[in-house]
């Protein structure tokens, strides 16, 4: 049976009306439709700095087949102490260490700009997708870029909670379609 971890941050772990909920684990499960085991590793608040700090024992340890990596909301928050460069060598880190073969890299996700343009600018957050792009075509692997997939939207706010940041049911609806459809021939 393959092994699937989706690493990240609270996007990925699933934080909806304060709690934690593996929702995109439910959704994945439901569009494959096959036997797989999905392993949750988002963490509320975490950046690439903290996934330096835990790959080992969050992916590694499982030896999975397949491991998105989700991080960039608060990497690119301003207050993060995280620059742009320091993002882009932290991917590169992670990828090498846990094998591009393995890897589906997905970039930063829209936050609501009514909420959040002065801490999370969709500048930068294009920014943040720009490098995670470049480390995803250096190591020839699979991106997804759910900014663009947000933004090309009549309403990218739809994707998200009312607190502007956290995907909303559309959100890990459609976040999910992206990552089955990129891993679907891989399972």
């Amino acid at each position: 049976m393959k092994k699937i971890i989706l690493f990240g941050d609270s996007i990925t772990a699933g934080y909806r009306n304060g709690e934690i909920d593996i929702v995109l684990n439910t959704k994945i499960k439901q569009l494959l439709n096959t036997k797989i085991e999905i392993i949750n590793a988002g963490i509320p608040g975490d950046t690439t700095k903290g996934a330096l700090s835990r790959f080992k024992e969050h992916v590694i340890f499982y030896e999975p087949d397949i491991v998105t990596i989700f991080f960039g909301a608060n990497d690119a928050e301003k207050r993060s102490g995280i620059s742009l460069l320091q993002y882009e060598e932290n991917l590169t880190y992670l990828v090498e260490q846990i094998g591009a073969k393995k890897v589906v890299l997905i970039g930063p996700p829209y936050a609501h700009q009514m909420m959040y343009r002065d801490e999370r600018p969709l500048v930068e957050l294009m920014q943040y997708n720009n490098a995670a792009q470049r480390v995803a075509k250096t190591f020839n692997i699979r991106y997804i870029d759910i900014l663009k997939e947000m933004i090309v939207s009549e309403a990218p706010t739809r994707f998200l909670e009312p607190d502007g940041l956290h995907f909303s049911d559309e959100g890990y609806d459609l976040l999910a379609k992206l990552i089955v459809e990129t891993i679907k021939e891989r399972v």
